[in-house]
């Protein structure tokens, strides 16, 4: 559970801070990132932070709550607020040895504020 608290603090710290090193560092090299049921997902590390990078929010607000953790798979529920927009979702995480994601599956709902 503290290795996905841990890891799950990094990966919001990153995107309030849009830090490509820190995106980085949390996935694996041959990672997975999947945005929902229905988009393309990004296949590799270098990809990943490619469309990371591409979207900067200022004002970030974020919380998120560590559900379960088996197996090496946890379950995260987060809330983000930015600008005039806010966004509550659940993540399901793979890690690899290291404690990096090797798959990252998100979906969430968002609101105008």
């Amino acid at each position: 559970m503290e290795q996905a608290h841990e890891w799950a603090q990094r990966y919001f710290e990153a995107w309030k801070t849009n830090d490509g090193a820190l995106v980085a560092s949390l996935f694996s090299e041959d990672a997975v990132y999947f945005y929902g049921p229905f988009r393309e997902p990004a296949r590799g590390r270098d990809e990943i932070v490619r469309r990371w990078m591409g979207g900067v929010q200022e004002d970030v607000v974020t919380a998120f709550e560590v559900v379960a953790v088996r197996d090496g798979t946890a379950v995260i529920h987060w809330n983000v607020a930015f600008a005039k927009q806010a966004m509550d979702g659940v993540l399901i995480v793979q890690f690899d040895a290291a404690g990096q994601c090797r798959e990252h599956r998100e979906w969430y709902a968002e609101r105008a504020l």
